[in-house]
């Protein structure tokens, strides 16, 4: 029925579109676009590469908002969700949901202008005094920063105008209580000096209710400042400042949305009955695989397959599944966890760029900046409705947590931060002669010190602790943050140092003055360090030869290197067919350097190799009937070389390494009938394969062998032999052996006890590898599409208004690399309508809009989460249905 509606709010706006035409002006070109693709200034028509631009204007009238909104008008371009300083953006199936761990580099490089940026806030804070934004599509080996295999997002800011005052205010709300405020200053000081001022203000109510606490969650308040000063001493020396700082303080949480199938536990193995609850729910996965849009993946977790519940069951101060009978609440805008998320960063940014014409045609340029980034994440897990049981340990059914207060039953508590320091330099040499031959060379350099954390605890293993005793295992600062210095919880600590240089150039030759051939190259060499801390959770052997001490052991404490260089460019021809008409052909190679991989509590992983891809993209840009309509078409080939992709395995974030081909078309098109009348469109087709590379399915290790059984480990998860663990369960059945030995402590249980390997025989593995030949990429839709339609209509005096809506729509894809049902995403539509009252006399704007008119709860990311929680699957939604209007004023 919502879609329906929409639709018909859709089809009367585009009625009211044809109905006003006839009160249509002539015809007149649409206006040209500007761009800095190849950093210089050129028409996005003269620009031989996929290229989408959208000016202050546009992203007002289209209603893009950030970066978040840009997939509405980008072909092949995909955002599925992610928190903080790292959203998923895709491009061409190539991006940042590839997953890439602390130490990894993401394939979509956001930009701000043109610094590259390995963590901003680009992703989650609106766009605010902007001049453009510009999305390039494909490898950008030779220009652009480092690792832009899929391509470039880059925020072009408006910089002061030196001639005049100006300024602006735009004040809005929405449902949600939402409050946004936005607006800058531009002061002339002189004719040499101009400063900028412009500011943004985002606060919202959340779009989630956490029923436990009775809290709207995924809530926004932040804010970003800029000041911008320009000076130009001369008409040759031209300097730039930029100083900008990004706060938030809320509940953000990425829209995420916990889904379960209830895995009970098996009744039998092979033949042999699973007679013991006990045994039955410590051979559960915690949720079973199949599809997250059926009715039973609104179900609850079985908390003894997690980490907290394992350890309360072990206790005794639970007795089973704490869930049992409890179901989640269909409604995805609805969730259930004892405490609410939390959510703080702070980000700054420096940049400085100064340009020197030495000569007419000739400028020496330098880009310098700096970037600091600290954020603060943590939240809780399910609310139980079966509590703690009355116990020495738990009095009356409440445990009284040292590190996070009183408790009824079982809770965890993740925690994550990070602390990034960013330093990037590149001086460039440029030459815009009159001949036949020209140049773009320079040198680049970039230093990136960062230090993650990531700290998973549970009240249950200080439950466990204070049972035994041991002290010694809170940590000396209990609560947010903590010291680290505890052991009744995992810890993984990361401090990560990547050095980057580069040389780079690229030539041009107008061959003739309709041919012009380009030649580019880029080597870039990469040096990243990490020091390892390996953490180990109830060791089975530790401080002072108590079993079950802490494992921390600074003696242990390793560090690791890993050096690699490459070299990319592109080789580009280009014909301009006509005067409106530009047909290219360019091949190109692009580069992702390899890393480490996060540290367990088994050991360091193996490291996995750098990323290449050789590229061929041929294109046509066309302008016809006299400017009117704008038509781009795009075609191109990936060839992937140890193509990196990440799974979640326990708690570590591990990335390997496969080949893949990647074959597509774009097409961008604009056409403007009549003056008042505009559409655009864009299509993008992908077609991406995965033609070598095998990997385990944590979701899934057994891939359906009947001879193979799943177990639960500390750590992660294993296979057993199944006949192996008939004769275990035959063992528990006749009372020689108790259930309690699977529970799967350190050194316990199927996967860790060696005595149970070697009575039973049980042959395990980390389980059957996938051929992943033949998949597709995650975050690779075969289709994207959208439209949009706009008329402006004067009304009487000073008047105007423009009429717009947009269409936009999405199809099915995958996750993961493993395209089974587990990990399906549905396809999906988006509806946009606004109305924009303009008074061209007091130069105030009025607009009213609506944004997903069907109110669809439409799932845009999903992810499998780590075996300690018990194999749940984490989804991020899309915002719901918003209706707002803002008021702008300019001076």
């Amino acid at each position: 029925m919502k879609s329906r509606i929409a639709i018909g709010t859709l089809i009367s706006a585009t009625s009211c579109v044809f109905a006003l035409s006839a009160q249509a002006q002539e015809a007149r070109a649409l206006e040209e676009i500007i761009v800095t693709a190849q950093k210089r200034a050129e028409s996005i028509q003269d620009v031989p590469i996929a290229v989408s631009a959208f000016s202050a204007e546009a992203l007002q009238e289209q209603r893009l908002d950030g970066a978040y909104n840009l997939q509405n008008a980008v072909p092949n371009l995909v955002f599925s969700g992610g928190t903080g300083s790292t959203p998923n953006f895709n491009i061409r199936g190539v991006g940042s949901a590839n997953g890439t761990g602390s130490t990894g580099d993401s394939g979509v490089l956001p930009h701000h202008n043109n610094v590259p940026l390995t963590v901003s806030r680009i992703g989650v804070a609106d766009f605010y005094d902007v001049e453009r934004i510009e999305v390039l599509r494909g490898p950008q080996g030779t220009l652009y920063g480092r690792n832009a295999t899929g391509g470039v997002l880059n925020v072009i800011t408006a910089r002061p105008d030196l001639t005049q005052f100006n300024a602006s205010t735009s004040l809005e709300y929405a449902d949600y209580d939402t409050r946004k405020a936005k607006g800058h200053v531009n002061i002339p000081v002189g004719s040499k000096l101009g400063l900028r001022l412009a500011g943004n203000y985002l606060q919202r109510e959340g779009y989630t209710e956490n029923t436990a606490t009775g809290n709207d969650i995924d809530s926004r308040d932040l804010w970003s400042a800029r000041a911008t000063m320009a000076f130009q001493p001369t008409d040759s020396i031209r300097a730039y400042v930029l100083y900008e700082r990004f706060e938030e303080d809320d509940s953000r949480n990425g829209g995420a949305r916990t889904l379960c199938i209830k895995d009970p536990g098996p009744t039998s193995v092979g033949s042999t009955p699973v007679n013991s609850a006990v045994a039955r729910n410590y051979l559960s996965r915690g949720c079973l695989q199949g599809s997250i849009y059926q009715p039973s993946a609104y179900g609850t977790v079985n908390s003894v397959a997690t980490f907290g519940g394992m350890f309360s069951n072990v206790l005794g101060v639970t007795t089973g599944d704490t869930f049992a009978g409890q179901m989640g609440d269909p409604n995805l805008r609805r969730s259930s966890a004892y405490r609410d998320p939390s959510y703080d960063a702070t980000n700054e940014l420096i940049e400085l760029e100064t340009q020197w014409d030495i000569i007419d045609g000739l400028t020496l340029s330098l880009l310098a900046s700096y970037t600091s980034d600290q954020a603060l994440a943590a939240g809780g897990s399910q609310q139980s409705q079966i509590g703690f049981n009355n116990t020495a340990v738990t009095p009356g059914g409440v445990f009284n947590d040292p590190q996070g207060g009183p408790g009824t039953g079982v809770r965890t508590l993740t925690y994550s931060t990070n602390d990034d320091i960013q330093r990037t330099g590149e001086l460039r040499l440029q030459s815009s002669f009159d001949g036949a031959i020209n140049f773009n060379a320079g040198v680049f350099a970039l230093n990136l010190d960062r230090s993650t954390t990531t700290f998973t605890s549970t009240n249950a293993t200080n439950a466990f602790h204070r049972a035994s005793r041991n002290t010694s295992f809170y940590d000396a600062t209990p609560g947010i943050p903590v010291s680290g210095l505890g052991h009744n919880y995992f810890f993984v600590y990361t401090p990560y140092e990547l050095e980057s240089q580069a040389v780079f150039g690229e030539l041009y030759w107008n061959w003739t003055d309709a041919l012009k051939f380009t030649v580019g190259a880029r080597y870039t060499e990469d040096e990243k360090s990490r020091i390892y801390y390996p953490v180990n959770l109830l060791a089975a052997a530790g401080e002072g030869g108590v079993v079950g001490a802490p494992g921390w052991n600074e003696a242990r404490v390793l560090p690791e290197k890993i050096e690699s260089n490459a070299t990319t460019g592109r080789v580009t021809l280009d014909w301009a067919v006509t005067a409106d008409t530009l047909v290219y052909l360019t091949l190109s190679r692009g580069y992702k350097a390899g890393g480490f991989n996060t540290p367990t509590t088994q050991g360091s992983a193996a490291p996995y190799d750098a990323e290449t891809v050789d590229a061929v993209e041929i294109g046509a840009k066309n302008s016809l009937f006299d400017g009117r309509v704008t038509l781009n078409v795009t075609g191109f080939i990936y060839d992937y070389q140890d193509y990196q992709f990440s799974k979640l395995d326990g708690f570590a974030s591990l990335v390997d390494n496969l080949d893949a081909e990647v074959r597509g078309v774009e097409v961008e098109a604009v056409w403007s009938p009549i003056e008042p009348l505009r559409f655009n469109a864009q299509l993008g087709y992908l077609d991406s394969e995965i033609t070598a590379g095998t990997s385990v399915d944590p979701f899934d290790r057994t891939q359906g062998d009947p001879s193979l059984h799943y177990a639960k480990s500390l750590e992660g998860g294993c296979v057993v032999s199944a006949s192996a663990l008939q004769r275990v369960i035959a063992a528990i059945n006749a009372g020689a052996l108790p259930a309690a030995a699977l529970a799967p402590l350190p050194g316990a249980g199927l996967c860790g006890s060696a005595a149970l390997n070697t009575a039973f025989g049980l042959n395990r593995s980390a389980g059957v590898p996938v051929d992943l030949a033949g998949n597709q990429l995650p975050g690779a839709p075969e289709w994207t599409a959208s439209l949009g339609a706009q008329y402006t209509l004067r009304l009487g005096g000073d008047w105007e208004v423009t009429l717009r809506a947009d269409y936009y729509r999405q199809a099915e894809s995958y996750s993961s690399h493993f395209n089974t049902t587990d990990y399906e995403l549905e396809s999906w539509d988006n509806y946009n309508a606004s109305l924009l009252f303009r008074n061209l006399a007091w130069d105030v704007d009025v607009q009213v809009y609506g944004k997903n008119l069907a109110d669809d709860d439409v799932i845009v990311g999903l992810e499998v989460q780590s075996e300690q929680l018990g194999l749940t699957r984490g989804v991020q939604l899309l915002e719901p249905r918003l209706f707002g209007v803002s008021i702008t004023k300019r001076w």
